[in-house]
Formats: C-alpha cells, sequence, structure tokens
C-alpha cells in the first residue's frame, strides 16, 4: 500500500492508514489471547474474547481491501485467463488469501479454548465462587460510585447580595 503503482497517494491516508491500525490491533489481540493461559474458567474466556477480537480485525482487513478494490483505486483486476488477477490486484490477491487462512486458525483456536489441567469438583465450585464474590463486589462498587454521582450535585453560591443581608 505504501507504493503509488500500487495505492495512489491520495487515497493512503483515508484507506491505509485505517487498514495498517486494524492489522496492528489484529497483532495485538493474538499477543494478547496468548497471554492468558487456559488454566481456570476466567483466562480461557479472556483468551477466547481476544481471538475473537483478532477475527473480527481479520473481517475488517478484508472489508478494506474489498473496498479499495470495489473503488477501482487499484489497477490490474482483470482477471487472467487462470483466475488470477494481474499487476498490483495480485498483492491485494495474496494478502486475501493469507488473511482468509489466518482467520481459519483463529477460528480454529477459539474453538479449541479448553480449561486445561486437573481440577476437581471442588476447586470448580471454589472458583465460581470466588468470580461470583469478585463480580458482586464490583456491582456493589458501581452502585456506590453511582449514588455519589447523584448526591453530590454542583454547590450554590450565594449571590454577594445574600451574603451581605447574612451579614448585617
Amino acid at each position: 500500500m505504501a507504493n503509488s503503482k500500487v495505492v495512489p497517494k491520495s487515497y493512503r491516508l483515508l484507506n491505509a492508514v485505517p487498514t495498517v491500525e486494524t492489522a496492528r490491533s489484529l497483532v495485538y489481540n493474538i499477543v494478547r489471547s496468548d497471554a492468558f493461559y487456559p488454566s481456570n474458567s476466567f483466562n480461557a474466556a479472556e483468551r477466547r474474547r481476544y481471538l475473537t477480537l483478532a477475527i473480527a480485525d481479520c473481517n475488517q482487513l478484508v472489508q478494506d481491501m474489498q473496498c479499495l478494490l470495489d473503488m477501482g483505486v487499484v489497477e490490474g483486476m482483470p482477471s487472467a485467463p487462470d483466475g488470477e488477477p494481474q499487476g498490483p490486484a495480485a498483492r491485494f490477491y495474496r494478502l486475501m488469501m493469507l488473511i482468509d487462512e489466518e482467520l481459519k486458525l483463529l477460528k480454529g483456536a477459539r474453538k479449541k479454548v479448553r480449561i486445561l489441567g486437573q481440577q476437581t469438583l471442588d476447586d470448580r465450585i471454589a472458583a465460581a465462587t470466588a468470580e461470583l464474590e469478585r463480580l458482586e463486589a464490583k456491582k456493589a462498587e458501581d452502585m456506590q460510585l453511582a449514588t455519589q454521582d447523584e448526591v453530590s450535585a454542583p454547590s450554590v453560591r450565594l449571590s454577594g447580595r445574600a451574603e451581605q443581608l447574612e451579614l448585617l
């Protein structure tokens, strides 16, 4: 996308910058998902969450590439006799094939996320109870903050004349 022959300069800021940011987000989400070893239900859910975000980023990349092709920004879209695009569009075609392969890998990885390790029934109950207590504490904290916001209305300042009357 950095080459003028692939995408003209007038389209780079509008299309290339968000596409590159989406690609960075894809990498970040994959790295974040690997940071959570699925030893308990929370970590497994977080891993699934970040893999889902990475899948969404892949879908967004495909949409960005299709948008550029549909706008006619990329030259060489007419297909050769073998069905492969020629010229700069061949780069986009290869990228879309790589993204499609990445989508398949991410969906397979998300599907295989399971809690690893041997947990007894008592361990699972204790983990669920701890998670419930954490969520209830967070809910209570959120409710307390909401009530504090309602109570702490801005104070009304007395006008100078009312202050003078009080002094007399």
